[in-house]
């Protein structure tokens, strides 16, 4: 067995409560390398087309990758897979932090769990013994509370903790699941699948050593970082402010959504930007496992909220979403919703999507005060978001509906809602505008797990014409607001690297191009941690292997071309700021699709993957 991983996946059936490990050839690993391949692989071979998401029937997988455990910046993510309760496709999830270096240093390559407990337990996951536990004693409590009560039952050594929240407990559909308080599997609410299993949490307690082929290559590989860093620009950035400090620089193109998608600048977004409030709140920061970037900022403060550093300070993308989104430049407010979030377990991305959604429909007369339950959901009020976190979190009046989502709002409270739900496949859209970032108009309607900006490198890369666009392949021209083929052969190509990116969860911000490491860096991960000698070719394939079997998963259960619509809203003109006049072009936009169906192999009416990709991928027995 070459190096890097063991060979073992850990496969648990709560409704059985047993537990069997089960092994794998090599050929399996290289094939599909791991992460989100993993847990498409497992969806197509053990659910249906009517498997309902929240059913005992649906498959969580947890899987790190080959590559994972090594001490190298960004070698230490890990992918959440399911069928997702937010658009009932596939969904798909990365975290950073520990626990995919855990689960590798526990002797397993990932954890598979089926079934429906008959009462709330917790997964614990030692080397050799495997065990699931009563977890009513946890029920209902807040994640940093449940986190602390289980470090004091087993001990704070070597142990790491996935957990589902309050809110998939309540199978609030975009409940998301939080690792060691700050780190989360954000988007897709695969809290929900945990909830609906009864699973509150899966405990991981490491302590083995992972073998890796060449550790010279691999410490060569970790120094790099380091010398790098100091002249990488944006993960320089990252280190100084973390994700908040490239908020005042996407605003000044136009690239901040604003009072729910109506807008993409903010006339007061300074107030937001990292650099701004790091003085007031900054409370240190942390990092992944092996990882010299540090981007995991930390916020504390007694006053205006109570803010406590456990669970992590905003991100750009929950600065935007709760902050511009919602006309509300108080960072504090916004951290303080976002630990809200993060007691709940609930992503805060479609949190703020769904109450800037709220806020419209109030501020129209579509809904009432006492829809709302008493609270005054003015556009920038704090004090009324944070209610509304609570009435969503716990499910109750409003916040009932809001938990299923975007379509479940529209469906109770009339068409004349359904201008101002902004999502796709009843997933909200990231912070990113479509109408200044053309690529993300294709990954907003077509990515196989619903709109998302991490899936594709975003315009910039064709713009830039150097060398980290050449060697992917991406030839022709053009700028950033370009909506030509070379924009569509760049998304393609760029999704299928950060397909391979997800598979060796491997982190954007050190492997994505132009940060720390090369394509040749890559290869050498591979050489370094399994032995294998891989060309950029064979990885790939790898992931655009990825790719087609997400979009075969969907494919069965009915979804294709017919589902990849954006909202009516990214086709009208911006009213103003630096991207004013900009929009989704409304004649262009098909036909890209088509480009991009046919890039990818799939077919260009349907958009799902033809007989003969499948066939050229290995994946004839996914047909």
């Amino acid at each position: 067995m070459p190096k890097g991983f063991h060979g073992k996946i850990l496969f648990v059936d709560l409704t059985n409560r047993t537990s069997e490990i089960k092994t794998f050839k090599e050929d399996f690993y290289r094939k599909y390398l791991g992460g989100g391949s993993f847990g498409a692989y497992f969806l197509l071979k053990n659910t249906d087309a009517d498997t309902d998401p929240l059913d005992p029937q649906n498959v969580l997988t947890i899987a790190p990758s080959v590559t994972t455990g090594v001490a190298v910046s960004g070698v230490s993510r890990c992918c959440m897979s399911a069928l997702s309760p937010v658009t009932n496709m596939v969904a798909d999830s990365q975290s950073g932090g520990n626990i995919g270096p855990a689960i590798k240093r526990a002797g397993l390559d990932a954890v598979v769990i089926t079934g429906k407990s008959s009462s709330p337990v917790y997964l614990y996951i030692q080397p050799d013994d495997i065990q699931i536990r009563d977890a009513s004693h946890l029920w209902t409590k807040p994640v940093t509370q449940v986190h602390d009560e289980l470090e004091s039952e087993l001990g704070k050594k070597g142990l790491c903790i996935a957990q589902c929240g309050p809110a998939g407990e309540k199978l609030v559909r975009f409940a998301c699941v939080m690792v060691d308080h700050n780190d989360v599997f954000g988007r897709t609410g695969l809290g929900a699948v945990m909830g609906s299993k009864n699973l509150r949490a899966v405990v991981i307690k490491e302590n083995r050593k992972i073998p890796f082929a060449d550790p010279q290559l691999l410490k060569t590989l970790a120094q790099k970082a380091n010398a790098r860093l100091p002249d990488a620009g944006f993960p320089a950035t990252l280190r100084k402010y973390g994700t908040p400090g490239v908020l005042s620089n996407q605003a000044s193109v136009g690239n901040l959504a604003t009072k729910n998608h109506s807008r993409s600048f903010h006339p007061e977004h300074e107030k937001l930007d990292g650099s701004h409030f790091e003085d007031e709140l900054g409370a240190g920061s942390s990092t992944c496992y092996g990882c010299v970037v540090r981007c995991r900022k930390k916020v504390k403060a007694k006053s205006p909220f109570p803010l406590t550093e456990k669970l992590g300070g905003p991100e750009f993308e929950t600065l935007g979403l709760m902050g511009s989104n919602l006309d509300m430049v108080d960072p504090a407010a916004v951290a303080y919703a976002s630990q809200k979030c993060g007691e709940y377990g609930m992503d805060t991305i479609t949190m703020g999507a769904l109450a800037a959604m709220t806020m419209e429909c109030y501020e129209h007369g579509i809904i009432s005060k006492d829809d709302l339950g008493g609270i005054d959901l003015k556009w920038g009020c704090a004090e009324g978001l944070f209610q509304l976190i609570d009435k969503v979190g716990q499910r109750e009046g409003i916040g009932d509906i809001i938990a299923e989502g975007f379509t479940a709002f529209v469906d109770r409270y009339g068409p004349e809602a359904e201008p101002y739900a902004i999502h796709v496949k009843n997933q909200g859209l990231a912070v990113h505008m479509p109408q200044v970032k053309p690529s993300l108009a294709l990954m907003y309607a077509a990515c196989p797990i619903g709109p998302d900006h991490q899936s594709s490198e975003h315009d910039w890369l064709l713009a830039s014409g150097g060398q980290d666009a050449k060697a992917l392949g991406i030839v022709g021209q053009g700028d950033a607001a370009s909506e030509g083929l070379p924009k569509v052969r760049m998304t393609v190509y760029s999704q299928i690297y950060y397909s391979l990116l997800d598979n060796l969860s491997l982190c954007q911000f050190c492997w994505g191009p132009g940060n720390l490491f090369s394509y040749r860096d890559l290869e050498d991960l591979l050489l370094a941690t399994t032995g294998w000698q891989v060309s950029m070719w064979e990885l790939m394939k790898c992931g655009e292997r990825r790719l087609a079997m997400q979009r075969q998963v969907n494919a069965r259960r009915g979804y294709g071309s017919k589902d990849d619509r954006l909202p009516a809203r990214l086709f009208d003109p911006l009213p103003d700021g630096p991207a004013a006049g900009r929009s989704v072009n409304k004649k262009r936009f098909p036909q890209m699709l088509r480009e991009f169906y046919g890039m990818l192999g799939w077919d260009m009416d349907t958009g799902n993957p033809r007989e003969a990709k499948l066939v050229e991928l290995g994946l004839d027995w996914a047909m």
